[in-house]
């Protein structure tokens, strides 16, 4: 008993010497390995996100209403005054009386505060606009402008930065402009430094630039608008909700709305934004 005993001890210590000798043989030739071999760096991953992905992640789902009053928001066919999604907004945050979506006009005031720190003012210089409103800008429109062209040159030269009525994005509170209604204002000084800044820090609080150069992007419909911003977890679920609730049959009631059908009004004007911002 004491013989094997011992002879099971011996074998033991044995196994365990080899053991140890074999790791630390190992972890020097890994070491030589590392030490003899080029590092690699390695890039970090593309974030292949849209603006629209990222907010998802990051904001909560809003209160959205029911279809019926969804379709009243969507075609501008209601008293935002009088509508408990939407509030009116402080002087100090715009250049005229206006109303927005309560929650878009809670993110505006973050982005405000966050820009006002970095010295760049932010100013909504338009916010929701009712059907009424919307009829009245683009009627004054096409009467001056069907005195020397045709209805379609007519409603085209519009619809280069106005919507028809029932289709504007402004009906449903959660678009604005911001500080002019001018490219080129944008373009250098402080206008560059606003434009810059909200480029950089407006995702951050659910804003996206939906109209962007369309020669650099694959979108349709209006010309570039870097004064125009969207509250995108609001305005994305609008969007999904016109193309399913919305027809033609709907985009009437103002003069030349028999031409939004071949003018794709819905298909390139309403759906022609960034991609990034859907």
């Amino acid at each position: 008993m004491k013989k094997t005993t011992v002879f099971l001890f011996l074998l033991s210590s044995i196994f365990l010497v080899g053991y140890f000798a074999l790791t630390t043989y190992s972890e020097k030739i890994d070491q030589n390995t590392l030490l003899s071999s080029p590092k690699k760096m390695v890039e970090p991953p593309i974030n292949k996100e849209t603006v629209s992905d990222s907010i998802a992640k990051s904001f909560p789902t809003p209160n959205f209403p029911n279809d019926s009053l969804l379709i009243n928001h969507l075609l501008g066919k209601f008293d935002y005054s009088k509508d408990s999604f939407f509030t009116s907004v402080a002087a100090e945050h715009c250049s005229k009386p206006m109303y927005l979506q309560k929650e878009t006009y809670k993110k505006f005031k973050e982005m405000y505060a966050a820009a006002k720190k970095d010295g760049i003012a932010l100013k909504i210089i338009s916010g929701t606009r009712n059907f009424n409103e919307q009829k009245a800008i683009w009627e004054r429109k096409w009467n001056t402008n069907i005195k020397t062209m045709d209805s379609l040159k007519a409603a085209k030269t519009i619809l280069l930065y106005s919507s028809m009525p029932t289709t504007s994005r402004h009906h449903w509170g959660t678009d604005m402009d911001i500080n002019s209604l001018e490219n080129s204002y944008f373009a250098a000084g402080q206008g560059l430094k606003e434009y810059n800044w909200l480029k950089k820090n407006a995702s951050k609080y659910g804003f996206c630039q939906v109209y962007t150069d369309k020669k650099t992007t694959d979108r349709t419909g209006y010309e570039m608008e870097k004064w125009h911003w969207s509250y995108i977890p609001i305005s994305s679920h609008y969007l999904k909700k016109y193309g399913e609730l919305i027809t033609y049959k709907q985009v009437k009631g103002f003069q030349a709305s028999e031409l939004a059908p071949k003018l794709k009004s819905v298909e390139d004007y309403v759906n022609g934004i960034d991609k990034s911002c859907h």
